[in-house]
């Protein structure tokens, strides 16, 4: 049986370890066991059943206004699930369409990623191995309409947009275009397909042996690619290893599994899970995994959470390597899928995971969800203030690794090596150049103006990145844009993060020509937490 998790509102993370962005604890963090058909049901009705089928009917019939049964029957259920956790979920037929989508880590389309600005849409990125590879759409370029549907101007949600714009494999896409400087609007045709959109963002070699993996999420194929990633730096000399799940919520649990076996010698448990109604289930490693000795350091933050606390425990429980940052989410619930009759599904809680030691890492939820989450953003805030690496336990109750250490659970998984947070009042004007879109925003108006050339200038991404410097005219466009956005000038500032701000320009301009994987191998160049970590490895 599949075991999965997902977090609702994955964090697409920049590298921007300082910044604190609360809109992520909006987010809901599930663990998630697929059920292949639907409970049996009663078939005599009960009390209960009986009493809010008559408390719906007369809502239904008597209430002052006029409601959607349908409408009010799913908000009853989201109400009713929220009361017994907060990783308890209901999902409509479209949503569940959309967190498929994410499990599978694919989808049908055209193969472009979006931006809006205003209420305009643009060619962020046309995906290398995706449809629209080998067309004329570059990055940049203005989509004004899809088949008969008005894009820009038209006031649309981002999920009408991407709505209009994808569709099934096959058909095609006409796509009425505005190029920048071109007077004239032209069109191009793509016949849509599946895109596919890895979770192995990156991997590559830092230094002649070690190597660096950066790890998104946890999608139905990250095992085979981090399994091909070791492959290939194993060839490229790989002897010790940074696994980087620093912003990763979530995913499949079934590849976090994969992975770890290919860390840890054979027969080590990984992770088990366990209910009141759920016997308990081990998972242990097999042997024969790519990476099972060497240096090993795995990176996770406030927002690494259940499928990425899976390989982090089992790392951490079985001595196998060190893991460094700051306390993880503390997401340690199991839910099980039942699917209902018009395509809608409930996720419901069915067992915790606990790590090899023991612990099951889960963060109090008595309080309600509210409180669950405002615990969550307290608990960051203090953190942010102390330099002391167990600031608040949960549980004290110790559990031992394999080796004797003590570790502890009920509320995430703490670092051996802490990172605490960067702070530096010189940050916050460049927090607030990066915060309110206007160093995206100015990469991307280079972009716009430059596509043509830029793809013209640098063969590939390797190219891009040996040899583009950041010009010092866009340099200088980015301080005007921060002045005209309202953000006071800090000489002080940009005498300290000027190359950062040079770095960030050079990094968003690779992402839209080359994808997210050359951000961050141009960002690694600034993560003051990737060095101390390889300092602390080596």
């Amino acid at each position: 049986m599949r075991f999965y998790t997902e977090f609702m509102n994955s964090n697409n993370n920049k590298g921007f370890g300082w910044l604190i962005t609360i809109a992520m604890a909006m987010g809901v963090v599930i663990g998630l066991m697929s059920a292949p058909h639907l409970l049996r049901t009663k078939q005599a009705s009960s009390p209960l059943g009986d009493k809010v089928e008559r408390v719906m009917d007369l809502v239904e019939h008597a209430y002052v206004d006029t409601l959607d049964a349908d409408t009010l029957g799913e908000r009853l259920i989201g109400a009713m699930l929220n009361e017994l956790d907060p990783h308890c979920h209901y999902f409509s037929a479209p949503d569940l369409r959309r967190e498929e989508e994410q499990i599978r880590g694919n989808f049908e389309g055209i193969g472009v990623i979006l931006k809006y600005i205003d209420d305009s849409v643009f060619v962020y990125q046309v995906l290398p191995d995706g449809p629209s590879a080998g067309s004329a759409l570059k990055p940049g370029d203005k989509l004004l309409r899809v088949d008969s549907t008005v894009l820009s101007g038209a006031g649309l949600s981002n999920e009408e947009v991407v709505g209009h714009i994808r569709g099934p494999r096959g058909t095609v896409a006409s796509l009425m275009v505005q190029s920048y400087g071109q007077d004239k609007p032209h069109t191009v045709n793509v016949a849509r397909g599946v895109v596919t959109t890895p979770s192995v963002i990156y991997s590559g070699m830092i230094d002649d042996s070690t190597a660096y993996v950066r790890v998104a999420r946890f999608a139905e194929a990250t095992h085979y690619e981090f399994h091909n990633a070791l492959a290939n730096l194993r060839l490229r000399g790989m002897k010790r290893l940074v696994i980087d799940l620093r912003g990763n919520a979530g995913g499949v649990l079934e590849a976090a599994v994969g992975m770890a076996r290919e860390l840890l010698p054979h027969g080590r448990m990984i992770v088990y899970t366990e209910g009141a109604h759920s016997p308990r289930s081990d998972m242990r490693s097999q042997g024969g995994g790519l990476f099972t000795k060497g240096k090993l350091a795995v990176m996770i933050d406030e927002y690494s959470a259940s499928a990425s606390e899976v390989l982090a425990g089992a790392v951490q429980d079985n001595d196998r390597g060190i893991i460094v940052g700051r306390r993880s989410f503390g997401k340690g619930l199991v839910q099980r899928q039942f699917e209902l009759k018009d395509g809608s599904a409930v996720w419901l809680t069915v067992a915790r995971y606990y790590t090899p030691s023991g612990r099951c890492i889960q963060r109090p939820y008595n309080r309600g969800t509210d409180e669950y989450y405002t615990e969550f953003l307290n608990r960051m805030f203090e953190e942010s203030k102390t330099d002391t690496a167990l600031a608040t336990i949960n549980d004290s109750t110790p559990y031992h690794t394999t080796g004797g250490r003590v570790v502890y659970g009920g509320g995430g998984i703490y670092p051996d090596h802490r990172l605490p947070y960067f702070t530096d009042n010189r940050l916050v004007y460049v927090n607030r150049l990066a915060s309110r879109g206007v160093l995206e925003n100015t990469a991307f108006g280079y972009v716009r103006a430059n596509a043509d050339a830029l793809k013209a200038e640098y063969a590939s991404a390797d190219d891009f990145v040996a040899r583009f410097n950041t010009p010092a005219t866009l340099y200088n466009d980015l301080l005007k844009a921060g002045t005209k956005a309202g953000i006071e000038r800090d000489e002080a500032s940009l005498a300290k993060y000027g190359p950062y701000l040079r770095t960030m320009l050079k990094a968003y301009i690779g992402e839209a020509l080359y994808g997210q994987g050359t951000f961050t191998r141009i960002h690694l160049e600034t993560d003051d937490e990737i060095t101390r970590t390889l300092n602390l490895l080596k």
